[in-house]
Protein backbone atom coordinates (compact mmCIF):
# COMPACT_ATOMS: atom_id res chain seq x y z
CA UNK A 1 0.00 0.00 0.00
CA UNK A 2 1.09 3.53 -0.71
CA UNK A 3 0.35 7.26 -1.18
CA UNK A 4 -1.95 6.49 -3.79
CA UNK A 5 -3.64 3.64 -2.15
CA UNK A 6 -5.07 5.28 0.74
CA UNK A 7 -6.51 8.11 -1.60
CA UNK A 8 -9.88 7.44 -1.19
CA UNK A 9 -13.09 8.25 -3.29
CA UNK A 10 -12.56 9.55 -7.23
CA UNK A 11 -12.88 13.67 -7.24
CA UNK A 12 -16.40 14.44 -8.58
CA UNK A 13 -17.77 17.11 -10.90
CA UNK A 14 -21.39 18.15 -12.12
CA UNK A 15 -22.57 16.71 -14.80
CA UNK A 16 -21.27 19.25 -17.58
CA UNK A 17 -23.51 21.02 -20.14
CA UNK A 18 -20.75 21.24 -22.39
CA UNK A 19 -18.03 19.24 -23.76
CA UNK A 20 -15.68 18.53 -25.78
CA UNK A 21 -16.01 17.06 -29.53
CA UNK A 22 -15.30 13.36 -29.72
CA UNK A 23 -11.73 12.23 -29.21
CA UNK A 24 -11.06 11.12 -33.06
CA UNK A 25 -12.29 14.80 -33.76
CA UNK A 26 -9.42 16.04 -31.74
CA UNK A 27 -6.28 17.20 -33.06
CA UNK A 28 -3.25 14.58 -31.44
CA UNK A 29 -1.79 16.74 -29.56
CA UNK A 30 0.55 15.84 -26.33
CA UNK A 31 -0.57 16.69 -23.09
CA UNK A 32 0.49 16.38 -19.93
CA UNK A 33 -1.01 17.13 -16.21
CA UNK A 34 -1.98 20.80 -16.56
CA UNK A 35 -2.76 22.89 -13.56
CA UNK A 36 -5.46 24.49 -15.96
CA UNK A 37 -5.88 27.36 -13.46
CA UNK A 38 -4.57 30.57 -14.75
CA UNK A 39 -1.99 33.43 -13.10
CA UNK A 40 1.22 33.22 -12.32
CA UNK A 41 0.43 30.45 -9.41
CA UNK A 42 -1.75 27.17 -10.50
CA UNK A 43 0.61 24.96 -12.40
CA UNK A 44 2.38 21.74 -10.81
CA UNK A 45 3.14 20.41 -14.13
CA UNK A 46 2.68 22.35 -17.93
CA UNK A 47 1.41 20.81 -21.07
CA UNK A 48 1.11 21.93 -24.48
CA UNK A 49 -2.69 20.63 -25.47
CA UNK A 50 -4.38 23.18 -27.06
CA UNK A 51 -8.80 23.76 -25.61
CA UNK A 52 -10.62 21.59 -28.17
CA UNK A 53 -13.82 23.88 -29.44
CA UNK A 54 -16.91 23.28 -27.35
CA UNK A 55 -20.30 22.13 -28.59
CA UNK A 56 -23.38 23.21 -26.55
CA UNK A 57 -25.53 20.38 -25.71
CA UNK A 58 -28.31 22.09 -23.46
CA UNK A 59 -29.89 25.49 -23.92
CA UNK A 60 -30.68 25.64 -20.45
CA UNK A 61 -29.16 28.29 -18.77
CA UNK A 62 -25.70 27.16 -16.65
CA UNK A 63 -23.11 28.55 -14.71
CA UNK A 64 -19.13 29.00 -15.41
CA UNK A 65 -17.20 27.21 -17.89
CA UNK A 66 -14.19 25.30 -16.79
CA UNK A 67 -11.64 23.05 -18.04
CA UNK A 68 -10.51 19.26 -17.96
CA UNK A 69 -7.98 16.96 -19.17
CA UNK A 70 -9.79 13.73 -20.01
CA UNK A 71 -8.52 10.30 -20.22
CA UNK A 72 -9.93 9.13 -23.63
CA UNK A 73 -8.45 5.68 -24.01
CA UNK A 74 -5.52 3.98 -23.01
CA UNK A 75 -2.24 4.80 -24.60
CA UNK A 76 0.38 7.53 -24.83
CA UNK A 77 -0.03 11.06 -24.47
CA UNK A 78 -2.63 11.30 -27.33
CA UNK A 79 -4.73 10.09 -25.58
CA UNK A 80 -5.15 12.70 -23.15
CA UNK A 81 -7.41 15.85 -24.23
CA UNK A 82 -8.57 18.95 -23.01
CA UNK A 83 -12.35 19.78 -22.68
CA UNK A 84 -14.53 22.34 -21.98
CA UNK A 85 -16.97 22.05 -19.50
CA UNK A 86 -19.47 23.80 -18.12
CA UNK A 87 -21.18 23.54 -14.66
CA UNK A 88 -24.86 23.10 -14.98
CA UNK A 89 -26.12 25.63 -12.29
CA UNK A 90 -24.79 29.50 -11.91
CA UNK A 91 -23.04 28.49 -8.68
CA UNK A 92 -21.63 25.25 -7.69
CA UNK A 93 -23.39 23.54 -5.42
CA UNK A 94 -22.01 20.60 -3.59
CA UNK A 95 -24.14 17.61 -1.96
CA UNK A 96 -24.03 17.10 1.86
CA UNK A 97 -20.52 16.27 3.44
CA UNK A 98 -18.73 17.75 0.05
CA UNK A 99 -16.69 20.62 -0.95
CA UNK A 100 -16.23 22.44 -4.17
CA UNK A 101 -12.70 23.40 -5.02
CA UNK A 102 -11.32 25.71 -7.82
CA UNK A 103 -8.20 24.07 -8.65
CA UNK A 104 -4.87 26.18 -9.03
CA UNK A 105 -2.36 23.13 -9.15
CA UNK A 106 -2.90 19.57 -9.71
CA UNK A 107 0.14 17.37 -9.37
CA UNK A 108 1.38 13.93 -11.86
CA UNK A 109 2.63 11.20 -10.28
CA UNK A 110 3.98 7.91 -11.24
CA UNK A 111 0.27 6.34 -10.88
CA UNK A 112 -0.93 8.39 -13.06
CA UNK A 113 1.70 7.15 -16.20
CA UNK A 114 0.51 4.09 -15.25
CA UNK A 115 -3.27 4.76 -15.36
CA UNK A 116 -2.69 6.42 -18.93
CA UNK A 117 -1.28 2.82 -20.43
CA UNK A 118 -4.08 0.89 -18.83
CA UNK A 119 -1.76 -0.72 -16.25
CA UNK A 120 -3.54 1.19 -12.69
CA UNK A 121 -6.81 -0.90 -11.78
CA UNK A 122 -7.83 1.76 -9.34
CA UNK A 123 -8.58 3.88 -12.18
CA UNK A 124 -12.34 3.95 -13.89
CA UNK A 125 -12.72 2.66 -17.04
CA UNK A 126 -12.15 5.89 -19.45
CA UNK A 127 -13.12 8.56 -20.66
CA UNK A 128 -12.20 9.84 -17.19
CA UNK A 129 -10.51 12.37 -15.74
CA UNK A 130 -7.14 11.13 -13.79
CA UNK A 131 -5.51 13.03 -10.82
CA UNK A 132 -4.55 11.74 -7.42
CA UNK A 133 -4.13 15.54 -6.19
CA UNK A 134 -4.37 18.39 -6.46
CA UNK A 135 -4.38 22.25 -4.59
CA UNK A 136 -7.03 25.26 -4.47
CA UNK A 137 -9.32 27.47 -2.76
CA UNK A 138 -12.84 26.22 -1.39
CA UNK A 139 -15.62 28.11 -3.79
CA UNK A 140 -18.71 26.35 -1.96
CA UNK A 141 -19.45 23.75 1.34
CA UNK A 142 -22.51 21.37 1.33
CA UNK A 143 -24.68 20.94 4.24
CA UNK A 144 -22.90 19.56 7.52
CA UNK A 145 -19.61 20.60 6.66
CA UNK A 146 -17.85 22.88 9.36
CA UNK A 147 -14.49 23.02 7.84
CA UNK A 148 -12.93 24.00 5.66
CA UNK A 149 -14.88 26.61 4.73
CA UNK A 150 -15.12 28.83 1.46
CA UNK A 151 -11.87 30.68 0.91
CA UNK A 152 -9.73 28.29 2.61
CA UNK A 153 -6.49 27.12 0.85
CA UNK A 154 -6.74 23.51 0.64
CA UNK A 155 -4.79 19.99 -0.60
CA UNK A 156 -6.81 17.38 -2.03
CA UNK A 157 -6.18 13.59 -2.44
CA UNK A 158 -8.56 11.70 -4.36
CA UNK A 159 -8.47 8.16 -6.49
CA UNK A 160 -9.06 10.35 -9.83
CA UNK A 161 -10.52 13.08 -10.95
CA UNK A 162 -8.29 15.88 -9.70
CA UNK A 163 -7.20 17.38 -13.13
CA UNK A 164 -10.11 19.49 -13.84
CA UNK A 165 -10.33 23.68 -13.25
CA UNK A 166 -13.15 22.71 -10.41
CA UNK A 167 -13.86 19.41 -8.69
CA UNK A 168 -16.32 18.67 -5.62
CA UNK A 169 -14.96 15.97 -3.22
CA UNK A 170 -15.65 15.04 0.33
CA UNK A 171 -14.58 17.30 3.08
CA UNK A 172 -12.35 14.53 4.23
CA UNK A 173 -10.54 14.29 1.30
CA UNK A 174 -9.45 17.83 1.91
CA UNK A 175 -6.99 19.04 4.17
CA UNK A 176 -5.40 22.89 4.73
CA UNK A 177 -2.72 24.35 3.25
CA UNK A 178 0.06 25.55 5.65
CA UNK A 179 0.95 28.90 5.96
CA UNK A 180 3.12 29.93 3.16
CA UNK A 181 3.24 26.79 1.14
CA UNK A 182 2.14 27.66 -2.23
CA UNK A 183 -0.51 25.53 -4.53
CA UNK A 184 2.32 24.09 -6.51
CA UNK A 185 3.96 22.92 -3.56
CA UNK A 186 0.75 21.88 -1.79
CA UNK A 187 -0.33 19.65 -5.09
CA UNK A 188 2.80 17.38 -4.92
CA UNK A 189 3.36 17.17 -1.36
CA UNK A 190 0.49 14.24 0.10
CA UNK A 191 0.94 11.05 -1.97
CA UNK A 192 4.87 11.43 -2.21
CA UNK A 193 4.99 12.30 1.84
CA UNK A 194 2.37 9.90 3.08
CA UNK A 195 3.92 6.84 1.20
CA UNK A 196 7.16 7.65 2.82
CA UNK A 197 5.80 7.84 5.98
CA UNK A 198 3.85 5.04 5.27
CA UNK A 199 7.05 3.22 4.12
CA UNK A 200 9.19 4.12 7.26
CA UNK A 201 6.45 3.70 10.52
CA UNK A 202 4.22 1.01 9.41
CA UNK A 203 5.86 -1.37 7.32
CA UNK A 204 9.77 -0.50 8.29
CA UNK A 205 8.30 0.16 12.26
CA UNK A 206 11.06 2.49 13.03
CA UNK A 207 10.78 3.13 16.21
CA UNK A 208 13.18 5.90 18.09
CA UNK A 209 16.57 5.27 18.53
CA UNK A 210 16.46 3.23 15.35
CA UNK A 211 18.71 3.02 12.39
CA UNK A 212 17.83 3.31 9.19
CA UNK A 213 20.02 3.17 5.83
CA UNK A 214 19.22 5.25 2.81
CA UNK A 215 21.44 4.45 -0.50
CA UNK A 216 20.31 7.04 -1.98
CA UNK A 217 17.84 10.21 -2.03
CA UNK A 218 17.16 11.51 -5.63
CA UNK A 219 13.16 10.51 -6.07
CA UNK A 220 10.01 12.34 -5.05
CA UNK A 221 9.72 9.26 -2.53
CA UNK A 222 13.05 8.90 -1.29
CA UNK A 223 13.62 12.56 -0.71
CA UNK A 224 10.51 12.62 1.66
CA UNK A 225 11.81 9.75 3.22
CA UNK A 226 14.98 11.43 4.50
CA UNK A 227 12.76 14.42 5.71
CA UNK A 228 10.40 12.06 7.52
CA UNK A 229 12.90 10.79 9.15
CA UNK A 230 13.77 14.15 11.21
CA UNK A 231 9.91 14.88 11.94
Amino acid sequence: MSGEETAGEDAGAPQPSIVAPPAEQQPNEEAVAEAPATGEEGKAAAGTSEEAPAVSTSTAAAGRQYRALVLTGFGGYEKVKMQIRQLPQAEPSPGAGQVCVQVRACGLNFADLLARQGLYDRLPSPPVSPGMEAAGIVLAVGEGVSSPKVGDKVMIMARSGLWQEIVTVQANQTFLMPEGMSFEEAAAFLVNYITAYMVLFDFGNLRPDQSVLVHMAAGNKTCPTVLAMYC
